[in-house]
């Protein structure tokens, strides 16, 4: 397996895509004429870093041979995690991973995304919530597939506090997104677009991913430190910054799946008045503005009050969720999971508006 895939402008079709899709949106928009917005990070007056792990050509081969051998997933599948590079992903988002923790790692991602497929991309109701139950079972049943690559994680020098709160937050991210499999298929609803976005940092696995960057960057903070507003701000930037970005790059495969109705892209269109078209120009330039709040939080560390010490953890914590958002950023712009064959048009990499909506959290 060697480097993340190119943009594949071929209608990519797999087995979850459903033949039987409407091609006009809610809003009279012919979805073959919808356009795909995307932004480089890296383009920013102060880039977010990007770079690719170091070791992730070896970590990538053994792990695509854990997955056929381990998972077993149908070969159709495996083909395509493989060719979307959703094992490759931790190694742009953790750079600074040894080579030991970038294989767990990517054993971890791949049995995560496989997990994540099942409870998002498949059509059975069924399949999807016994997929959230597994995940919320985590630490609690007879799982080899975890337990595999977790004892491993474990063995390479994560704390006991931080082992904890990787499981805590993986049961996390199975009950989260199973509010949003049963909102989906019209089992139940969310209140408000700030309650999806809520519960869209927990489903989107956002508090492991940032369990991890505590892990790998070496900052061990402690439950007071995690407590701060200023590390929660940190997180909740980082996390908005992915989440919003997944969501605006990957509606015209979910829709295409038959599963607009739930996409944060329908709800804001039908809350604010917007076309599709300008509710996905919407929700890219509140990824942006994300990634605004995630600096000009991470530049009033020092102000802070706290202890050096502890402002140094802090530091590097917060140089870890850039490298995690910069990755996101360059993952998602090259891997070809989310592309059907529909048009890319590029946005600015810092907001022109903010979050005009309110639907965020300001920064600190």
């Amino acid at each position: 397996m060697g480097p993340a895939a190119e943009h594949d402008h071929s209608l990519a079709y797999d087995t979850y895509v459903s033949q039987n899709v409407s091609p006009v949106l809610w809003d009279g928009t012919l979805l073959s004429r919808l356009k795909t917005p995307r932004h480089d990070l890296t383009k920013r007056s102060r880039p977010f870093p990007v770079q690719r792990n170091f070791f992730y050509v070896s970590a990538v081969q053994e792990s695509a041979r854990w997955l056929r051998e381990a998972v077993v997933p149908p070969e159709a599948e495996y083909e395509r995690l493989l060719r979307e590079d959703v094992g490759g992903f931790v190694s742009w988002v953790y750079p600074d991973a040894t080579a030991r923790q970038i294989r767990a790692l990517t054993d971890w991602h791949h049995w995560s995304v496989w997990m994540d497929d099942r409870m998002d991309r498949k059509a059975a109701i069924e399949a999807s919530l016994d997929a959230c139950t597994v995940l919320e079972s985590v630490g609690t049943a007879e799982l080899s597939l975890f337990e595999d690559f977790f004892r491993r994680m474990r063995m390479l020098g994560m704390s006991e506090r931080c082992a904890e709160r990787f499981v805590q937050t993986m049961r996390m991210y199975g009950a989260s997104s199973r509010k949003e499999v049963k909102a989906r298929d019209g089992m139940d609803h969310f209140t408000s677009l700030a309650a999806y976005i809520g519960n869209r940092r927990e489903s989107a696995a956002m508090p492991v991913y940032h369990t991890v960057a505590d892990w790998v960057s070496r900052a061990d903070l402690s439950d007071e430190i995690l407590q701060h507003p200023l590390v929660a701000k940190l997180e909740n930037c980082s996390s908005d910054y992915a989440l919003l970005y997944n969501d605006a790059g990957s509606f015209i495969k979910e829709t295409l799946a038959g599963r607009s109705e739930g996409t944060f892209v329908r709800m804001l269109s039908e809350a604010e008045g917007l076309s599709a078209q300008e509710a996905l120009y919407e929700v890219a330039d509140m990824a942006a503005a994300a990634a605004d709040d995630l600096e000009a939080t991470s530049d009033l560390i020092d102000d802070c009050g706290l202890p050096t010490d502890q402002r140094e953890r802090i530091h590097r914590y917060a140089g870890a969720l850039r490298q995690f958002a910069g990755g996101v950023n360059h993952w998602s712009n090259h891997t070809c999971r989310y592309l059907v064959g529909q048009s890319l048009v590029g946005t600015a990499a810092t907001s022109r508006a903010g979050d005009v909506h309110g639907l965020r959290e300001p920064a600190a």
